[in-house]
């Protein structure tokens, strides 16, 4: 029998497809099932900003994750579980 390893990119491509999927779902099945659409934002929400005199850089990150996104992500757990 040949060892089998689980790629790990193969379970980031699945938890990003995911997310994706699953906000898409959410954002328009919430019409009809209003807890779908109930987000909440992970992240910075008021940009950083550095001033270093020859260029200014601006850091900024929001992840606006809704329940139908968690049900996603949980859902390519299990099937990166099951290969």
């Amino acid at each position: 029998m040949r060892n089998r390893t689980k790629n790990p990119w193969i379970l980031v491509l699945l938890l990003a497809t995911g997310a994706v999927l699953g906000g898409f779902l959410g954002q328009y099945l919430g019409q009809y099932l209003p807890i779908l659409q109930y987000n909440y934002p992970l992240g910075i929400k008021e940009p950083l900003f550095l001033d270093l005199g020859i260029f200014s850089l601006i850091f900024g990150f929001v992840i606006n994750i809704n329940i139908a996104g968690v049900l996603g992500l949980i859902l390519a757990v299990l099937i990166f579980s099951k290969i």
